[in-house]
């Protein structure tokens, strides 16, 4: 079947929508803010009308590709850890809470407390992961899992309620931190002592779930009956997939409201405990971990930014002014310099620690709307002290969800990313010397 594939993008920021040809290359995009609402204690995502905002995006990106075809599918990458409980007809039952609210810290203390298995689930207890979250909507708001059938990810959910198919995508099934990862099953203890609802079956990225069922998608001609929807999954590994498959060493870079580096290794015994690192499943669901190391990189530059406009032109500039730290200490303080490369240090001491357990040393490529700072690049890849392959302006999570769209609907493997989509950017050699002295004290330190 012939027509566009479909691939959003559920960012903490942002919504995205590509529409991606048979090369896929992206011919319709469209982005608007994540929307917000308040639950009484700090913004909440209400997921139906997520739902409805998404149908008015894919039907105005799909008027706009001007083809007339109704798409040939459709999938979301998104966040990790939000979601909501829903009844046996898919109503939800609360108000999704986002990631990054810390409402649940006092519940994570506790948890990761009385039942500390890192070896198994790969990710501490943290008030960001979703089993801190299901802890205090049980003691909060008892009725919002009591009353649930499911319990399905934000990032799932408009695939769930377009198609009637619960699921969860098998890469946001370690981000609550509740899911065994070498025995690819979800740990019972975990999921009592947090008072989990029922959870889903899982699907790995490019899974068939279904077609849409009806609604506006399917009213205004942007989907037929034969339109599928197929699982997509966490957002910076599905992001990293569509690089690895143009490059299967790739070391992936991903700069957004958080920085992610992501790797792949063999199964190993046990999960190595690495204060830095965190582990999950790749998207596909294949036979390896994925290995994360996790950084709050704009909520790090928000602390200490007052001037925004002022820091945008620094970040705009071709090369930074200013010289290399000469010792940690030099790093303290909000200086705009100073403030990227002790976050650069922090990611170049991720990927280390990620190949010293197993992850195979390759090229590291960059992407996400801060890797399109030239001068923050350069300085980067001097502090990586190897060049960064930074791919262009390309949407790269929501191209990765359509290529996994695209995967279930023609039954072969897509691979979108062209040599000429990546500029190399390569260290500036004094700088990288001096960087390389000032990570071994930072490191040691």
């Amino acid at each position: 079947m012939a027509g566009l594939d479909c691939g959003i993008d559920i960012g903490s920021t942002n919504l995205k929508v590509v529409l991606a040809g048979d090369d896929g290359r992206a011919r319709a995009t469209h982005t608007v803010p994540t929307p917000r609402v308040s639950d009484g204690v700090a913004s909440a995502s209400d997921a139906m009308a997520l739902v409805r905002l998404l149908e008015d995006m894919i039907i105005a990106s799909w008027r706009d590709a001007g083809q007339g075809v109704p798409l040939r599918s459709i999938a979301v990458a998104g966040i990790g850890e939000d979601g909501i409980g829903v009844t046996a007809d898919l109503t939800p039952t609360g108000l999704a809470i986002p990631w990054f609210d810390k409402r649940a810290a006092e519940d994570a203390k506790a948890l990761a407390a009385s039942s500390d298995a890192v070896e198994r689930t790969g990710m501490a207890i943290t008030a960001d992961t979703t089993a801190a979250k299901w802890a205090w909507i049980h003691a909060h708001r008892p009725h919002e899992l009591g009353t649930a059938k499911w319990w399905i990810a934000l990032t799932d959910f408009p695939s769930v309620w377009w198609t009637g198919q619960p699921f969860m995508s098998a890469s946001l099934a370690a981000r609550t931190g509740c899911f065994d990862l070498l025995q690819r099953h979800w740990a019972d203890d975990f999921l009592q002592a947090v008072h989990a609802p029922p959870l889903p079956p899982l699907k790995g990225a490019g899974t068939v779930i279904g077609t849409v069922r009806g609604g506006p998608l399917r009213s205004s001609g942007a989907v037929s009956a034969r339109t599928i929807v197929a699982a997509g999954g966490h957002d910076h590994p599905v992001a990293a997939a569509i690089i690895r498959r143009f490059d299967g060493l790739a070391i992936v870079d991903s700069l957004g409201t958080a920085n992610l580096l992501y790797g792949e290794m063999a199964c190993p015994p046990t999960l190595p405990r690495e204060a830095s690192l965190a582990f999950s499943l790749p998207p596909g669901g294949e036979e390896k971990v994925s290995c994360l190391g996790v950084l709050e990189f704009s909520a790090a530059l928000d602390s200490a930014q007052q001037d925004r406009d002022g820091f945008m032109q620094f970040l705009a500039q071709k090369a930074l002014p200013g010289a290399p730290a000469l010792a940690p200490a030099d790093l303290q303080g909000g200086d705009t310099r100073r403030l990227l490369e002790r976050e650069s240090l922090k990611a170049r001491h991720a990927i280390i620690r990620m190949q010293s357990i197993g992850v195979r040393p390759g090229p590291v490529y960059t992407n996400g709307g801060w890797s399109r700072s030239p001068g923050f690049m350069q300085l980067r890849a001097s502090v990586f002290g190897q060049p960064l392959h930074v791919i262009g302006d390309m949407e790269v999570t929501a191209l990765g969800a359509a290529m996994f769209g695209a995967d279930a609907a023609t039954g072969h493997k897509a691979s979108p990313l062209k040599a000429e989509d990546i500029t190399m950017v390569h260290p500036v050699p004094e700088w990288a010397a001096q960087y390389d002295a000032l990570y071994r004290q930072w490191a040691s330190a």
